[in-house]
């Protein structure tokens, strides 16, 4: 923990004038050893100082050096020149010279507020906290309780795991605390991480006593508290602290936090209201608190009140897109799938683009099978994240849907280029790519995409099955073919799809008895076969020489959706009809 100290923050050009005075003034006296060093050079030693002063307050560091280094020669025993020697390296990030002129100036005068705290400081960044405490510990001697020592002191100690000795330092300097709040908020740092939570917050109660404008805890220590908060035994220290301060946000917060771990659902949402009513508590804040309250919703009675308070959240928080999406969570989470993405799309298109809510618009698409939305919502949300591969991905699924290959390839092959090895939507972006190249007969391209999600998945149903169809349908591969359909067929020996596409592996090679005995079975289990499998069923009746047979199956093919149009023939000539 970096702690601010006052003194670093005084006027440099107030701090370099009374340097410089000092320094003349040192320089006035008429010692001889003096008088002779100044002989030696064309320039004043006072001359030559002011002259690296100039450059330091220019910010021309290296300047500054050259000249006071040059002067350093001739006064090695000036303290202050020492001093802004080692501020002028810690702004050229010279460490080693730094701390080493830091160490001198300290050396030369070593009842010095001012170079004892910055060469304490360099120890510190240094990581010499032993010599740092050692150093402070020697200048509390001169003002036990002066605050910028103490305060330095203590981040000493809690860098040494010394708690009780920071506190005890930020004791001595407690009378400062009006001044100095940092005192208070390294106090309350010390008690968190002793998990002490109620003596944080009871240090953070002084701060805002001193100045209503503050913070009891920040809300970095927040985090802290709130994991603190989880135990049963703080409960009832909080409701003191709550009912002497009724209007501190953070403690409701907390109590929001114990309610929300004793799973008392109401008492949750009432501190959270609470908490909401204190506008020092972010809207952030409050969003993530909410989803996670929600999350306990297991009945139509709390969805109710959740619902409540999601409305309320909108009327107090109008400008907020994360209140509108929580909303929509609420109405998702209830299958109110029209509801909730009608609030998903006002809070993506309020502020700032957010491409989670985006993502989620265009999934409730696919769930309600409305692609011609998925496809105008994704083109939307490309505008705002046209680098994002899932989307591309999206885009490309649903043009494939709606039979738009082209497109639909053009978007797969943009995700293709931008998707990372370990997203998990791989296997689902080279699935349908082989699908797509298929039907627009890149035959080569197809293979490719289906043998680089076997590689990632050798189980993968649709793979499995629309590979070895396809080559079928091609006659190419057929042993391959087989494997892959006889596979999926033990795996899964009651789906009539995968018992379809095998019996059709087996009749492109001739063992038309297998493939019919395969398709009975396919219509068997099926509850509704399709029109290809009654095909196919028909097709192995003919070439096994059962032609009314065949010319039966052919008619009831005919008679489902989806028919392929050379059935008619097929019914008119009694035979089969080559594409």
């Amino acid at each position: 923990m970096r702690i601010a100290h006052p003194y670093t923050k005084r006027n440099n050009i107030v701090f370099a004038a009374l340097s410089l005075i000092f320094f003349f003034f040192c320089f006035s006296i008429p010692v001889e050893a003096q008088k002779s060093k100044v002989l030696q050079h064309p320039i004043s030693s006072e001359a030559m100082f002011q002259e690296g002063m100039r450059h330091y307050m220019k910010e021309d560091y290296a300047e500054a050096i050259m000249v006071w280094e040059s002067l350093s020669a001739a006064l090695p025993k000036e303290p202050s020149l020492a001093f802004y020697l080692a501020k002028s390296y810690l702004s050229e990030k010279n460490k080693s010279r730094t701390l080493s002129y830091a160490r001198k100036a300290h050396e030369l005068s070593p009842f010095s507020l001012d170079y004892g705290l910055f060469y304490a400081e360099q120890l510190l960044a240094d990581r010499q906290v032993s010599e740092a405490i050692t150093c402070l510990t020697k200048l509390s001697q001169y003002d036990e309780g002066h605050p910028e020592v103490n305060l330095l002191l203590a981040q000493a100690h809690l860098w040494s795991e010394q708690g009780d000795l920071a506190l005890e330092a930020l004791d001595r300097a407690d009378h400062y605390v009006g001044e100095y709040p940092a005192i208070i908020r390294t106090k309350a740092f010390i008690y968190l991480k002793q998990k002490q939570l109620i003596k944080a917050l009871q240090a953070g109660m002084r701060l805002v006593e001193l100045d209503d404008e503050e913070l009891m805890l920040s809300w970095e220590q927040m985090d802290v508290a709130w994991e603190l908060s989880q135990s049963d035994s703080v409960k009832a220290d909080l409701i003191r602290m709550q009912r002497k301060n009724p209007e501190q946000g953070q403690l409701a917060l907390l109590l929001t936090n114990v309610y929300l771990h004793q799973k008392n659902f109401d008492s949750t949402l009432v501190q959270l209201r609470l908490a909401a009513a204190d506008h020092e508590v972010l809207p952030s804040m409050v969003a993530q608190v909410t989803m996670k309250v929600f999350e306990q919703i297991d009945d139509p009675i709390k969805w109710e009140l959740a619902n409540q308070l999601a409305g309320h959240w909108l009327t107090v928080y109008p400008n907020e897109p994360r209140f509108l999406a929580i909303q929509g969570d609420l109405y998702v989470s209830a299958s109110k799938i029209e509801q909730g993405q009608r609030f998903y799309l006002q809070a993506a298109r309020m502020g700032e683009p957010k491409y989670e809510v985006w993502s989620r618009i265009i999934q409730l698409d696919f769930e309600m099978n409305a692609i011609d939305s998925a496809l105008v919502h994704t083109s939307e949300a490309l505008k705002y994240f046209p680098g994002q591969g899932f989307l591309n991905f999206q885009m490309g699924f649903a043009s494939y849907l709606k039979g738009e290959t082209a497109q639909s390839i053009r978007y797969l092959e943009i995700a293709k280029g931008i998707i990372k090895p370990s997203e998990n939507w791989n296997t689902q972006l080279y699935s349908i790519m082989g699908d797509v190249y298929h039907s627009l007969n890149r035959h080569r391209e197809s293979d490719a995409a289906f043998e680089q999600v076997l590689m990632l998945n050798p189980d993968d149903e649709h793979v499995l099955n629309n590979y070895s169809y396809y080559l079928s349908l091609r006659k190419e591969q057929l042993e391959k073919a087989a494997r892959m359909a006889r596979r999926l067929v033990e795996a899964l020996p009651k789906e009539s799809t995968y018992l379809d596409t095998y019996a059709w592996v087996l009749y492109q090679q001739g063992n038309y008895q297998e493939a019919l005995r395969y398709l009975a079975m396919a219509i068997q289990e099926g509850k509704s076969p399709s029109s290809a499998i009654w095909e196919h069923y028909g097709d192995a009746l003919y070439r096994l020489g059962r032609v009314d047979e065949a010319v039966k199956s052919w008619k009831k093919a005919n008679d489902l959706p989806n028919a392929d149009q050379n059935l008619e023939k097929k019914i008119k000539m009694k035979r089969i009809v080559e594409n």
